[in-house]
């Protein structure tokens, strides 16, 4: 990976954790307001910090199982069999003694 796709990569991860703490943080921190009714902007804002949060919760469990399918094909992959060729009573250091 070149420099800026790790660079972008880190800032997009930073990204993601400040939208998931700051929507934390707002909830618990209006979870008791006085709510003035239907259109309370509060409960509004509250609701989009609730979507925010389930929408994002899914896009990280999705990459974890994305990233561990792709490691355990990796490890799959990697197994590397000896071909029969390389079975030979040399390589194998067989005496022959007849």
């Amino acid at each position: 990976m070149t420099k800026h796709k790790r660079l972008a990569a880190v800032i997009f991860a930073v990204l993601v954790l400040v939208a998931l703490m700051t929507s934390l943080f707002f909830m618990s921190s209006e979870a008791d307001h006085d709510c003035i009714g239907e259109d309370c902007p509060v409960c509004a804002v509250i609701a989009l910090c609730r979507t925010t949060l389930e929408t994002l919760c899914g896009l990280l469990i999705a990459a974890a199982l994305a990233f561990a399918c792709c490691r355990f094909a990796a490890l799959l992959l990697s197994v590397r069999r000896v071909p029969a060729y390389l079975k030979t009573p040399i390589t194998l250091k067989v005496k022959l003694l007849n």
